[in-house]
């Protein structure tokens, strides 16, 4: 399992390297987001604690099966125009998929966080209005 704090530096690490975010936020929950994100501007990620689920038949056996989402939004607005919606979910968009590609590289190499990852468990969707009114999108992984 990768530690929370290792996590963390993960995240840093994106935001560190793909210049359009703008900060990071780790979270438990929904709530924990709103609050966190209260008085964010700009491009952020926000990184749900990994989730451990254990499977195997015996103790001796055991295997933890980890899964996160990430989320990379923008605030929204009340009188936010069509077009200005839409270059919102563009440029969110390419954040997460700059996010999918260095995943998916670690994973190759062999050495990265995710290195159990289950390539086809990668799930990006839309996301509207969410923690408080941020647009943008989600990434759901499994490793």
């Amino acid at each position: 399992m990768i530690g929370i704090k290792d996590f963390n530096a993960l995240c840093a690490e994106w935001v560190a390297t793909i210049p359009a975010l703008e900060g990071h936020h780790l979270v438990a929950q929904d709530n924990h987001a709103i609050n966190s994100l209260k008085d964010e501007r700009g491009i952020q990620l926000v990184a749900v604690i990994p989730s451990a689920n254990a499977s195997g038949r015996d103790p001796s056996s055991l295997v933890d099966d980890h899964s996160t989402y990430l989320f990379v939004i923008d605030k929204g607005w009340t009188d936010q125009q069509k077009g200005e919606q839409l270059d919102q979910y563009e440029k969110t968009q390419e954040i997460i998929l700059a996010i999918r590609e260095e995943i998916l590289e670690s994973f190759e190499e062999g050495c990265g966080p995710f290195w159990r990852l289950q390539a086809e468990s990668i799930n990006i969707d839309p996301e509207f209005n969410i923690f408080g009114g941020w647009n943008g999108w989600s990434m759901l992984l499994s490793f």
